[in-house]
């Protein structure tokens, strides 16, 4: 049976002991405490009772650095969401109490982030975090009374949020002059990139033990489609990689010596100072797909060589410029 006792503050405590579960919880009036004693009750008879006290004091935030150190360094691309994971942390959202985060709030976050400017597809990942994050709170962490916020229809759709910018005349070469001055990795990077269709993770982990100079081939034993693959060297790859064997490190097995990240802010300082507007490294995927059609390779040979799972996933790839189909029409 319950117990209330009023408090010296004027508060009342109720104190429910019932079939090994002991709750208690201080109320402004005797009969709050006696109707919150009840319902406790009446939810351990039913077998419905939860132990909303495991969350308290537990934010979203809270929950999210706990997730980033359990269930992200299990996860291919675990810096990648490690990374997402500290952007969420930094926003209002991971302020919340993790049992009081509802639809609403995440419906506001997306939006919040789309007038911002992220691309339809990073806010999807964004949400997909948190909303992994619950079920595995839900599932593994005790917090059965939690309830996922984010629920079907509220992820932004990626329709229309396909990139088909390409360089254009001239872009190429203000490209490369500005990554020269730069200096560093960025120029061969972004030759390597035109030249093997990679990704920017696949050329930032590649290691010289999956190199294969006399064969011109490089091994990708982990790719983002989680099939490894075999990437076929242009003469110009091997260029590329005859210059990194030059100041190799010992310390350092990676080709290019840098995370996927300094790619990216590098790439992005080069074409700031050169002027290219609206350009970004992965754009250097699209444009080397679209070379590799342009050359005269089908859709199958195109796939064997940038990793696409599916032909339907390279039809985004084939925006060929029309002046330059003139010449197979005849």
């Amino acid at each position: 049976m319950a117990s209330i006792r009023k408090r010296p503050d004027g508060k009342w405590r109720a104190r429910v002991n019932y079939k090994g579960v002991t709750k208690s919880k201080v109320c402004r009036t005797k009969a709050m405490a006696e109707r919150w004693a009840r319902e406790v009750e009446h939810a351990i008879e039913r077998g419905e009772f939860m132990d909303t006290s495991l969350t308290e004091g537990v934010t979203l935030g809270d929950a999210l650095a706990r997730y980033e150190e359990e269930v992200t360094p299990g996860k291919r691309g675990g810096r990648q969401e490690a990374s997402r994971i500290k952007q969420l942390r930094q926003d209002p959202i991971a302020r919340l109490r993790l049992d009081r985060v509802r639809t609403p709030d995440v419906i506001a976050y997306r939006n919040r982030k789309l007038a911002e400017g992220l691309s339809p597809t990073t806010v999807r990942l964004y949400l997909a975090v948190i909303s992994h994050l619950f079920n595995v709170a839900i599932r593994d962490w005790g917090y059965a009374h939690l309830t996922n916020p984010v629920v079907r229809g509220i992820m932004p759709s990626a329709a229309g949020n396909e990139r088909d910018r390409r360089l254009q005349p001239g872009e190429e070469e203000y490209l490369l002059n500005g990554c020269e001055e730069y200096g560093g990795f960025i120029r061969d990077a972004v030759i390597f990139a035109l030249e093997t269709a990679m990704r920017r993770g696949e050329i930032a982990n590649l290691r010289w033990e999956h190199v294969n100079i006399q064969k011109r081939v490089v091994h990708l034993p982990e790719t983002k489609n989680g099939s490894a693959r075999d990437v076929p060297l242009s003469s110009r790859a091997i260029e590329v990689l005859r210059r990194r064997s030059k100041v190799r490190s010992i310390r350092d097995s990676r080709v290019f010596g840098v995370a996927p990240n300094g790619i990216s802010q590098a790439f992005s300082r080069v074409c700031k100072a050169v002027g290219i507007e609206d350009l970004r490294f992965h754009d250097l995927r699209h444009e080397a797909t679209s070379r590799l059609f342009e050359k005269g390779l089908n859709p199958m040979q195109v796939a064997a060589i940038t990793g696409h799972k599916t032909l339907q996933m390279l039809k985004r790839y084939t925006h060929l410029r029309a002046e330059d189909l003139v010449e197979l029409l005849g």
